[in-house]
């Protein structure tokens, strides 16, 4: 073998097990191909990123688009809101307006908005005051030069005065002497003033503030008060209502026939020779008063050849006759209105009218003599007095539909079911459910004064063109201010174009008589009121009165002693008391005797959402909702057309 050969061999036995060694003769031109390809890959990515990029910058660019045009649109719901507040623009009551019309928006690079408002609601809410509040809706439309559109929408309401616990426009009263808010005052709800608060300075708390309170002007002794939610804050003044909001009531009233006007027009102007009566009344039969439709309301007026005076329908004491005895001071002993009682069928009725017991005319011609009759009467445990035209003013306590003084008026609008038709005073029972006068909408209006009492089951707000007097307790069939309120709970507004007036009458007055020698005056004061709340005046209900509410002769005849006075007990009311200036509840002599009414108010917070219907609103309006709308197909007009 040759050494060539041997060589070879030995080179093979080093090599690893498996391994050629190939000598491979380079390709020409793959070396460029591979360079090309990965070339064009990175001309890929690279453009891929680049369009990426540019993607993301038009679709930012139209985000932005967007959102000016929506902020454009919004802007114009607020700003349109404003103008309404400010009263520069107003929503008409029926049809809409036009608040712009294609304006370019400032800043906005082109963007014109078109802004509309309109009222909604059933035809009734139409006005100044709803059913259950006045709403309107904006509509705000914004478009940009590419043709970007947004259209927004606003569901706004007006808030009722009902919203208030108290409100009052001038801080003084008739005199100009300054309104204290003093010795614990309080106030449950949302209170405002047009003037300043004027608390008292003392010892505070003077007067305690558990809700929010604002204010036009100012707080004078703000250390003194207790502020539960904050001290008072300053807003732009809050006008009241006129007599344009009595006449809408009036028109809403007049549908369901329910205007009433009284026969006589004299006296003071506390003297109310109209009275209406709410009565509650047990239709199926569940032992309370509480059905959706057990509401209903008669309605009594003297004449003006009644012999029994033209204060009878509201209970006031008459002139003794002449001759008599009696002083005017105590001249209930004469009264129609007052009597002895016996139960029967679970009430008290009238057994024997004072006015029926004569004088004795025989014996001494003396007070002690003549008048003892009258006296033994008056003292009785059982003796009452009642408003004009009360059942239990007649024999066995049933309703007569006419007496010496008056008439109780037939109904003329509305039915009323078989069970109510089926009572003695069936006929005379006006229903306050839509179900037995599908007119009604909540309202009763009466065309001068009237003389208010009962109990009330239903949605109600009672308005007068001059004053209105509570002439005994004014209550709900329903709790007041349940925790839970719904649209079926009570309601009761009293809305006065002049003022409201605690009455100063035979049952909410504790009445005197000359003592049995004649010598002076017996004390202390009796009260015949009927009310098992005697001697406090019971009222359910949110009170407007134009110009004051408050104690009809609040303040005693000059000259009257201390010892004198007339104390009338506490005016419970839930509800809420707006006026132009409060009125004076009674007076604290030096030693702290009261004469007239103490008050006593808790506010019904059921009012802040279900107000009495079509009650005064304050004209400010406030957002309830923000919603979209879709703007292809949108007209305007077509829009509010279905509303």
């Amino acid at each position: 073998m040759s050494q060539r050969l041997l060589n070879a061999r030995r080179i093979a036995r080093h090599r690893a097990p498996g391994i050629a060694r190939r000598l491979v003769r380079p390709r020409r031109g793959m070396a460029l191909l591979t360079v090309i390809v990965l070339g064009i890959v990175a001309m890929t990515i690279a453009l891929a990123s680049s369009m990426l990029v540019m993607g993301s910058t038009v679709t930012t660019k139209a985000s932005e688009r967007t959102a000016v045009v929506d902020d454009a649109a919004l802007t114009g719901l607020e700003e349109a809101r404003n103008r309404l507040n400010a009263r520069l623009d107003t929503v008409p009551a029926a049809g809409m307006i036009t608040l712009e019309d294609n304006v370019v928006i400032a800043g906005t690079h082109g963007v014109k908005r078109s802004t509309w408002a309109s009222r909604v609601g059933n035809s009734d809410s139409l006005s100044n005051a709803g059913e259950f509040g006045v709403q309107a809706e904006i509509v705000s439309r914004a478009v940009d030069q590419s043709g970007t559109v947004a259209i927004r929408r606003a569901v706004v309401f007006q808030e009722s005065f009902a919203k208030y616990a108290y409100f009052t426009d001038i801080g003084r009263t008739v005199s100009n002497s300054i309104l204290w808010f003093a010795n614990g005052w309080t106030a449950s709800g949302p209170m405002h003033s047009n003037d300043s608060l004027y608390i008292r300075d003392g010892t505070p708390p003077q007067a305690i503030f558990k809700d929010v309170v604002t204010t036009a002007k100012g707080v004078y002794n703000a250390d003194d008060a207790q502020w539960d939610k904050g001290r008072a804050k300053i807003i732009s003044p809050i006008a009241m209502p006129g007599t344009a909001d009595l006449n809408i009531v009036r028109d809403i009233a007049q549908r369901a026939g329910y205007v009433f006007t009284p026969t006589v027009v004299t006296g003071d102007s506390a003297l109310t020779t109209m009275r209406i009566e709410f009565v509650a009344v047990d239709i199926d039969g569940d032992g309370n008063t509480t059905g959706p439709d057990e509401g209903f309301f008669r309605v009594y007026r003297t004449r003006s050849n009644n012999t029994l005076g033209h204060g009878y329908a509201a209970a006031r004491p008459a002139p003794p006759p002449s001759g008599a005895y009696a002083t005017n001071n105590d001249s209930v002993l004469y009264s129609p209105n007052c009597g002895t009682t016996v139960m029967s069928g679970g009430q008290r009725i009238i057994a024997r009218k004072f006015s029926a017991i004569a004088e004795r005319s025989s014996g001494a011609n003396t007070y002690v003599n003549r008048m003892q009759d009258k006296r033994v009467a008056f003292d009785s445990a059982s003796a009452r007095c009642f408003l004009g035209g009360d059942p239990r003013l007649n024999a066995g306590g049933t309703f007569a539909v006419t007496d010496a003084a008056g008439d109780w008026m037939p109904r003329t609008s509305g039915t009323v079911p078989a069970a109510v038709a089926s009572r003695p005073d069936g006929a005379y029972l006006w229903p306050l459910s839509p179900r037995y006068n599908p007119n009604f909408r909540g309202t009763i209006f009466v065309e001068g004064r009237v003389g208010l009492s009962g109990t009330v089951r239903g949605r109600l707000t009672v308005a007068a063109r001059n004053n209105i007097v509570i002439l005994d307790d004014l209550k709900q069939a329903t709790t007041p201010g349940n925790t839970t309120c719904t649209a079926d709970d009570d309601i009761v507004g009293v809305f006065a174009g002049e003022h409201v007036l605690w009455a100063d009458n035979l049952i909410q007055t504790p009445q005197q008589r000359r003592t049995n020698d004649n010598s002076g005056w017996l004390l202390p004061r009796k009260d015949f009121s009927a009310s098992p709340a005697s001697p406090d005046l019971q009222v359910h209900a949110v009170i407007m009165g134009l110009r004051t509410i408050g104690t009809e002769r609040p303040s005693p005849p000059s000259g009257l002693t201390e010892a004198y006075y007339v104390d009338r007990g506490f005016v419970r009311q839930v509800g809420g008391r707006i006026m132009s200036r409060a009125g004076q509840g009674g007076t604290i002599a030096s030693g702290g005797t009261i004469h007239g009414f103490t008050s006593d108010i808790s506010f019904n917070r059921c009012a802040l959402t279900f107000p009495p219907p079509y009650f005064p609103t304050t004209q400010h309006w406030r957002v309830s909702q923000y919603l979209e709308i879709d703007p292809r197909g949108f007209d305007i007009a077509n829009w509010f057309a279905v509303r």
